[in-house]
């Protein structure tokens, strides 16, 4: 009998270099929308730009522009 183990995207952990780009994705977002990162809206932001990124989207511009949409 084979187990099978699937691993999701969401379950992998963060890496600094993930964390990174992440945060400059934010940044640039709360720039362009003048939020300040600790407002709800932000945080709210910062967890639409991780669940893309969990999902697949590792291109920086356009993890910016999806969150932008969500707004």
């Amino acid at each position: 009998m084979m187990l099978r183990s699937s691993v999701h995207p969401h379950d992998l952990p963060l890496f600094s270099e993930d964390l990174d780009l992440l945060s400059q994705v934010l940044d640039k977002v709360c720039d362009e929308r003048g939020l300040a990162r600790t407002t709800p809206e932000a945080e709210r932001i910062g967890a639409v730009i991780i669940q893309l990124y969990r999902q697949g989207v590792k291109d920086g511009g356009k993890l910016a522009d999806l969150a932008k949409t969500y707004l």
